[in-house]
């Protein structure tokens, strides 16, 4: 028979043959298709840029009396939540002090002004992937003119720690901190990039992580000096029910019945 033929001697089958070499070899693994494809190589290259935006942090301006600045910044309630934000850059005064916050605050306006400048929004929406690239151009000039008045003012704010203060430590350390800035924006872009999320949103998240423990840790002592397990239970209850609430309405979705013309044509014929 044929089936025979196909497996004797010979045949298309039979051992040692092209077709019966590829039918013996077995299908890969779900891990061997995961490290054969690009998404470890570009895992590898999120978590270096993550890295390397937290090295920043720890690089610190000279010339500060350190320990008093940030026991200021922990005595200043908006402050120190700012601090939580850019990961601890402020308080530790890092070449990242700034954070992402500069190209953040520079998205805002340009969406802003976007609502309301003809030119912005033809630019943004029907100029195609010319225009995005122009108008996203905008957003980083601006994002230097936020961090250039950032720098100079958060160095003018830690002028009273400084141990020699003089116009030339003004111009070198604001120029620290808007490169800093800058940094950190491309940093944002060449995560985006990735196709792994927004750069922006994973830089905030990164900075909020690290600064969780010790949040947590200082929350625990705060509640062993006055505070009742009750009060502490409730308070992650409803840190835990908020984190809950954001990923439902993050996740949800609204069936919307779509109505094509052909229906009501055909209702109408029939």
């Amino acid at each position: 028979c044929a089936a025979a033929r196909a497996a004797g001697p010979g045949g298309r089958d039979a051992p040692g043959s092209r077709r019966a070499n590829k039918l013996a070899v077995p299908e890969p693994s779900g891990a061997e298709l995961f490290f054969q494809g690009e998404l470890p190589g570009k895992l590898a290259t999120l978590l270096g840029l993550l890295v390397v935006s937290r090295v920043g942090v720890y690089i610190p301006l000279p010339g500060v009396d350190r320990a008093a600045f940030e026991a200021a910044v922990g005595n200043n309630g908006l402050l120190a939540y700012v601090d939580n934000l850019a990961g601890g850059g402020i308080s530790k005064l890092g070449v990242f002090s700034l954070g992402i916050i500069p190209y953040i605050n520079s998205s805002i306006v340009f969406q802003l002004l976007a609502s309301f400048s003809p030119d912005l929004k033809k630019l943004q929406r029907e100029e195609g992937e010319a225009g995005r690239r122009q108008f996203n151009q905008y957003m980083r000039y601006g994002a230097l003119a936020f961090a250039s008045v950032q720098a100079v003012g958060q160095v003018l704010y830690v002028r009273p720690f400084v141990y020699d203060f003089d116009l030339a430590y003004l111009a070198g350390s604001s120029l620290t901190l808007v490169a800093g800035a800058m940094i950190l924006m491309y940093i944002g872009e060449q995560i985006s990039e990735l196709k792994l999320g927004n750069g922006t949103s994973l830089l905030i998240f990164t900075n909020i992580l690290s600064s969780l423990p010790a949040s947590i840790g200082a929350t625990i002592a705060s509640g062993g000096e006055g505070t009742s397990p009750e009060s502490l239970a409730l308070f992650f209850t409803a840190f835990l029910g908020v984190t809950l609430g954001i990923v439902a309405v993050q996740e949800a979705e609204r069936r919307v019945p779509i109505n094509y013309a052909s229906r009501y044509q055909a209702r109408a014929q029939g």
